[in-house]
């Protein structure tokens, strides 16, 4: 028995030291993250039939808190075989994005609810129901909460708005000129990979105008995509999301 747990923990030994080199060697060698954006503007009819269902119902409840649609788009994802589709939608009054967004990757799709206030001095805080968690380093001045299992719209503008005012309570939110709105979802969309880079997790590969990561990019995200650390990322930012829902006193609506 003895014998058996020793040869057991050897080879547990081993398969993560392999992990540890390969991990990060196959992800520099797949990962791209796309340089440039071209979200352009489709009709209702063209979204899938899974990415419409999903967007159709959030986009009735989000309208009711005034905010106007302003555009159906769809463009690459930021990796290759990755496509989205979006509903972009501005509130004049509050000077709030808010967005849905359903993203195929391969087999795998996924949707989500977000809102998104900007303010003049850089700084920027997003809500959302993204179940992802980001691997690499965080963009300056941007405050990002994530709540999977917030199933409602009521619940995450409210969440959206007390952390709003916790957090860039002196900020002054704004909105880019009406006709600008594209351009400036560009831009957001496109300020990842020139920070990464900044950091020393990405470089650009001029044969495909696409950011690679580094050595030090690939060991960090390899190493992170390691199990059990996907799940133990993602436990933890729930019990995160789930401590902030409790300290501010919100309780879920029904979903819509």
């Amino acid at each position: 028995m003895e014998t058996f747990v020793y040869l057991a923990f050897r080879f547990v030994l081993l398969f993560y030291a392999i992990m540890l080199v390969l991990a990060p060697v196959a992800l520099r060698y797949q990962f791209r993250y796309r340089a440039k954006f071209s979200p352009h503007s489709i009709a209702v009819e063209d979204l899938p039939a899974a990415a419409r269902n999903f967007i159709e119902p959030k986009i009735k409840a989000i309208e009711a808190w005034g905010f106007d649609i302003l555009n159906w788009l769809k463009f690459d994802g930021g990796s290759p075989g990755t496509h989205s589709f979006m509903v972009l939608l501005s509130n004049p009054h509050t000077r709030e994005w808010a967005d849905v967004s359903y993203v195929f990757a391969g087999a795998k799709s996924r949707g989500y609810v977000e809102f998104i206030t900007a303010c003049s001095d850089g700084s920027q805080l997003d809500t959302n129901t993204n179940a992802l968690a980001p691997v690499l380093f965080p963009t300056p001045k941007r405050y990002v909460f994530r709540f999977p299992q917030i199933e409602d719209v009521f619940t995450l503008y409210r969440l959206h708005r007390m952390l709003v005012q916790l957090n860039l309570n002196s900020s002054y939110p704004v909105l880019p000129p009406n006709g600008q709105e594209l351009i400036e979802l560009q831009r957001r969309l496109e300020r990842y990979g020139p920070w990464q880079r900044s950091r020393g997790y990405m470089y650009l590969d001029a044969t495909d105008g696409s950011y690679r990561l580094t050595w030090k990019g690939a060991m960090i995200g390899g190493w992170l995509s390691i199990w059990p650390m996907p799940q133990l990322r993602a436990w933890q930012m729930r019990l995160q999301s789930e401590a902030i829902v409790q300290k501010l006193g919100v309780s879920q609506q029904n979903a819509s």
